[in-house]
């Protein structure tokens, strides 16, 4: 296997790092989040409100028919690490993060890690009757998703996936506490993640956000 590398002009990588620079300060940050909003609303406009809504609204879920509506990458059937199976005609709750509540439920220095814990055990009790094979999504934060305890399966590097993943990374700027320095540590590309709902319960059923700081 060989590895192909490509050269970059120092102009143009100059001006690649003046970008993402400039998005990062709190002007650009302040307009990717405005931007952001109008992203969310049109998007809440089209499917609705959520199935499932955590304790502060961080954490929301929609209800898809099936799983092949909204995966991806492959169509094959998808071992999940709990070994529960995951088919594309499963029904599935797909998971968004409210960057705007998180960024509140953040106030005074808490660690996303320990907000994050804690909106998904809200959301535990109101699944308990739920009949949806997984919890899924997409993400480009492939380590801290799998810590979390889901399954990662990598997307194929199409236009589409490239563009998913610059949108993703204005995202980062955006909410994310290290802002323009977390952009500049991401590596990892877009993947699609899964979690089953029987394994969401009962790891966070009684679980303490300490367990991920």
């Amino acid at each position: 296997m060989t590895t192909e590398t490509r050269e970059v002009a120092p102009g143009l990588h100059w001006l690649h790092y003046a970008g993402w620079t400039v998005l990062g300060s709190l002007a650009g940050r302040r307009v990717l989040r405005q931007v952001c909003a109008v992203m969310v609303r049109k998007f809440q406009r089209r499917r609705g409100s959520p199935a499932v809504e955590s304790r502060l609204g961080v954490v929301r879920l929609w209800r898809i028919e099936t799983y092949r509506e909204i995966a991806r990458g492959s169509e094959a059937m998808w071992l999940l690490s709990d070994g529960t199976s995951l088919h594309p005609d499963d029904p599935v709750l797909e998971l968004h993060i409210a960057g705007d509540r998180l960024i509140d439920a953040l106030q005074g220095g808490r660690s996303w890690k320990h907000v994050i814990a804690e909106e998904f055990a809200s959301l535990v009790p109101l699944l308990q009757s739920r009949r949806e094979i997984a919890i899924v999504g997409s993400t480009i934060l492939q380590r801290q998703v799998v810590a979390f305890g889901a399954s990662v399966r990598p997307v194929a590097r199409t236009l589409h996936c490239r563009l998913d993943t610059f949108y993703r990374k204005l995202i980062l700027i955006a909410f994310h506490p290290g802002g323009i320095r977390r952009v500049f540590a991401q590596r990892e590309s877009l993947a699609d993640a899964a979690i089953s709902l029987k394994n969401f319960r009962c790891r966070f059923a009684a679980a303490s956000s300490s367990e991920f700081g």
